[in-house]
């Protein structure tokens, strides 16, 4: 992973390796060390389109044959939109998923990982209907990740008045664009943007947005608060920074934290608490190697940058997460719920659990025994929880506790 300038042959054939192990997902594996806890059967079965797993969690679909599905959000009226990597957003209206794609949306580049990514609602949705959507904008060559914003209509069908409102550093690779989007209190939206593959050094270097979370207003400007705002140090709309590709980002309201996950090399997969203006460490530190088994670095610890709350080794590929509250799940109110898209023991649900200051329990493994790579996870405002396979043809299931008979 470290590219010295003349690596063309190097990284195409990382490319055709990455691409072949799945259109969506680091391929990763590595030795068995993992933190997690291990899943304790292996058996599934499947009832009239339902999968039940042994962990007592039954998955029903609600939408099948969608095209690399990325990303959900719920509309107060209870639609789910879902962005499908090939660059067209759904609607799914009363269990069941609407035939015409939204349009009036941007044309994306679609190759390597890039398409379409995350949506956002804005905060005041309800009046003024305002959509921000993440997307690889550009050429093979010359591309990066770009956030814009449009109206999008009464009936859901049309996004209308699109503008352009953020963009990273461009970069020549179509790989690790980040693409989490997520609104503060404040009313700030926090930007995800992966290194580039290539540009992993440039992680450390916050007068760029190679690595970077970002922090951005809703209209594209930039807060007087952010910690680089004046430019000396870093790039204004720096977050934080050391970052590989940080595809889940959840703000956490009752504990006050922004929590984010990223995509290790080959092990080192990480879940954050990111805190302004902080190094999260890549390049420099890391718990996992290059794809082709050799050492990135041999620390794991430096003064000044920040180690994870959950690391894992194998990989995981992590993607997606959801912040559980009420409903069906008050039993696990407060903790994360991360997908997990690959990897020796990768395709999974990950539960973390967490203490009130947001410190870690534990972790629990659920849904491994029926083998498939969950690319999203979302809440809906009533409680309910649905996954999305990162899958060529994808799947949104809802996942509903097992009912027990007598």
């Amino acid at each position: 992973m470290g590219y010295p300038m003349r690596l063309t042959t190097y990284v195409a054939c990382a490319a055709l390796l990455m691409a072949a192990c799945s259109q969506a997902n680091d391929a990763q594996t590595a030795p068995d060390t993992s933190d997690t806890t291990p899943v304790e059967a292996e058996t599934s079965t499947q009832v009239e389109g339902t999968l039940t797993s042994a962990n007592g969690l039954t998955l029903t679909p609600v939408a099948e044959g969608l095209s690399v599905p990325w990303d959900m959000v719920f509309l107060p009226g209870g639609d789910m939109l879902v962005t499908e990597r090939s660059g067209t957003i759904r609607v799914i209206r009363d269990g069941a998923l609407l035939p015409d794609a939204v349009t009036g949306t941007p044309d994306t580049l679609v190759e390597g990982q890039g398409g379409y990514f995350a949506m956002a609602l804005d905060p005041a949705f309800a009046s003024n209907r305002t959509l921000y959507l993440a997307f690889a904008k550009g050429e093979s060559g010359e591309n990066t990740t770009t956030v814009v914003k449009g109206v999008l209509s009464e009936d859901a069908s049309a996004l209308s008045d699109v503008t352009e409102i953020f963009s990273g550093t461009t970069r020549e690779t179509t790989y690790h664009y980040g693409g989490r989007l997520v609104f503060l209190p404040d009313g700030t939206l926090m930007v995800s943007m992966g290194e580039g593959f290539r540009y992993m050094e440039e992680a450390q270097n916050p007068m760029n947005y190679h690595g970077t979370i970002a922090r951005i207003n809703a209209d594209g400007s930039i807060p007087d608060d952010n910690p680089f705002a004046d430019g000396a140090e870093g790039a204004p709309a720096v977050w934080s920074y050391g970052h590989r590709n940080v595809q889940g980002l959840v703000y956490d309201p009752g504990r006050d934290i922004l929590w984010a996950h990223e995509h290790g090399p080959k092990g080192g997969d990480e879940l954050n608490i990111i805190e302004p203006g902080n190094n999260y460490g890549w390049p420099k530190i890391t718990y996992g190697v290059n794809y082709d088994g050799t050492i990135i670095t041999d620390e794991t610890e430096a003064e000044g940058m920040e180690q994870p709350v959950v690391k894992w080794v194998p990989s995981i590929a992590p993607s997606g997460m959801a912040l559980i509250g009420g409903g069906a799940w008050a039993d696990w109110e407060g903790d994360l719920i991360i997908g997990g898209m690959n990897g020796p023991k990768g395709k999974k649900l990950v539960r973390v659990e967490l203490e009130e200051d947001g410190s870690l329990i534990g972790t629990h493994d659920l849904l491994a025994d029926l083998d498939l790579p969950y690319r999203d996870v979302a809440l809906s405002p009533d409680g309910r929880l649905f996954v999305a396979t990162a899958d060529a043809e994808g799947t949104i299931y809802e996942i509903t506790k097992t009912e027990t008979q007598d």
